[in-house]
């Protein structure tokens, strides 16, 4: 199989500069004969790979041309176009294309940041003024293919693309949600609930987009595959959906997964429940762009002379703490292992022992890496006082929340939540509310997915999140709260569940 080959053949870090995963032939097989319901004449792929879409399009109808765009000159040698009838490969760069409309549009574009995509620069202003839109830099390249087919597509024309997941909830995803919306042209949406048994080298969770540019203002189907048989015994995409939306119902400014996900988890927030900042603002970790060197141990100092002025008490990594709640008792448990639970934190600049440390630094390029040489000086860390409440940035299944009554500052391993006047009232509250079921459902439900199970959320998404407003807050005991963090200390079962008990009141 010509897949296997190339990636035998192929270093990993070449696919990975050039953003490469590849479509299973099931997938391309039901995305093709969806593009080719209305017979199109001629057919675009803007990343061509090793062609899977134009096998699965010439084993259906042999006599439509595709042309397809592949920057990669390497994966070029492995398909040769002059091999096969109607099939047009132009080795350059899709987005740097001037190229007229095509009556289909199939791919699955390279899926990276446009910020680490080496000609950004000269492209970015090139495609804002050609397609009249203003582009972010922190989008997806993917996001970005999606937005310039639109442009190409005739009229009738149909388009199908695998996308990342995530841009349903990210800023860049604004416009081209617009676009997708109120020109009429979204479809149907599918998510893959197993995504790592039907993409296996796949890192975040993708969805597939069917678009038509017919004008037709019809609801938006929302399917839902489970599995490989599952879309083997699809004979029509179109017929199989669960679920369907106006597009009243997904308002561009949202975030669309909360709203996709929540047809089939069947979460209600309750109508009066107000969004997490009304108490207080999550903030990401201290990013020190050298964790190795800023991370130390308490023998790291006592052997380095840094002495207890020049370091803070901090939480570097997530597995150091294994329990809801976390004490000063806990972390000087952890000191006494020589844990590394203190962070660099230069007071004293003249200090020797501090310089020698610093120069240490240096050698390893640490002052010149992204984040660290954009510091005056190099080796100052962000300001930061201990967070009263943590939440895991990644996780699997349950969303890791630390009640924290300790003295300790935190990496980016956590993001950590800084109460107001209402929230500083009610922190216990707010903490036993995170920990419940109904708690984590509601937050999950703004999550983002990366594939494998594993979700990640970023301090905007819980700064949006719903929870009780101050008028249900007051409805909840103090003792059961209380109640809870003790029992969160030995039994986390037990906690969980007599949290969950305690905020079922808010949604009878």
């Amino acid at each position: 199989m010509l897949e296997h080959k190339y990636i035998t053949e192929t270093p990993l870090k070449h696919r990975q500069n050039y953003a490469q995963f590849f479509t299973p032939e099931n997938v391309a097989k039901l995305m093709a004969k969806w593009l080719l319901k209305d017979q199109p004449k001629n057919i675009l792929d803007p990343a061509f790979g090793l062609g899977v879409f134009y096998e699965q399009i010439n084993k259906i109808n042999p006599n439509i041309h595709l042309t397809g765009y592949e920057i990669d000159s390497h994966i070029r040698t492995y398909y040769h176009s002059n091999n096969y009838p109607n099939l047009t490969i132009i080795n350059s760069d899709y987005l740097q294309s001037d190229i007229k409309g095509y009556d289909g549009i199939i791919c699955n574009p390279p899926y990276m940041r446009f910020q680490k995509f080496l000609n950004r620069h000269e492209i970015l202003p090139i495609l804002e003024k050609k397609l009249d839109k203003k582009l972010t830099g922190y989008a997806n390249i993917a996001s970005i293919f999606l937005i310039k087919a639109i442009q190409e597509l005739n009229d009738k024309g149909r388009l199908t693309f695998l996308l990342p997941f995530e841009f349903f909830n990210t800023g860049y995803g604004t416009e081209i949600k617009q676009i997708l919306v109120e020109q009429n042209l979204l479809k149907q949406i599918v998510i893959f609930n197993n995504e790592k048994d039907i993409f296996p080298e796949v890192t975040t969770t993708i969805c597939l987009l069917f678009c038509q540019k017919n004008g037709q203002n019809e609801p938006i189907k929302i399917t839902t595959i489970q599995n490989n048989q599952e879309i083997n015994n699809l004979d029509k995409i179109e017929n199989y959906y669960q679920y369907t939306l106006e597009k009243s119902e997904l308002p561009s400014e949202q975030k669309w997964t909360p709203i996709i996900t929540s047809l089939s988890q069947n979460i209600t927030i309750p109508k009066d429940f107000c969004q997490v900042s009304m108490y207080g603002k999550f903030t990401r970790g201290i990013a020190t762009g050298a964790n190795d060197f800023f991370a130390l141990t308490k023998s790291q100092i006592m052997e380095l002379e840094l002495g207890e002025n020049n370091v803070s008490k901090c939480i570097t990594k997530s597995p150091l703490i294994r329990k809801f709640v976390f004490t000063e008792d806990d972390f000087q448990e952890l000191s006494n292992q020589n844990k590394s639970v203190y962070c660099l934190n230069v007071k004293d600049e003249n200090q020797p022992s501090v310089i020698n440390y610093l120069k240490q630094g240096e050698k390893l390029g640490l002052h010149d890496r992204y984040l660290t040489k954009n510091r005056k000086p190099w080796y100052k860390i962000e300001i930061r006082q201990p967070a009263p409440i943590l939440f895991g940035v990644f996780n699997r299944g349950r969303i890791k929340v630390i009640r924290n009554y300790s003295n300790a500052i935190n990496f980016t391993c956590f993001h950590g939540f800084y109460p107001n006047v209402f929230g500083t009232e009610n922190l216990d509250k707010l903490f036993v509310y995170f920990l419940s079921e109904q708690g984590q459902s509601i937050i999950k439900s703004n999550k983002r997915s990366y594939g494998n199970n594993l979700d990640k959320l970023e301090p905007g998404d819980l700064n949006n999140c719903f929870c009780p407003n101050l008028k249900q807050l007051n409805l909840i005991d103090n003792e059961q709260v209380l109640e809870v963090i003790e029992l969160a200390k030995t039994n986390e079962k037990k906690a969980i569940l007599m949290s969950s008990k305690i905020t079922e009141l808010f949604f009878k």
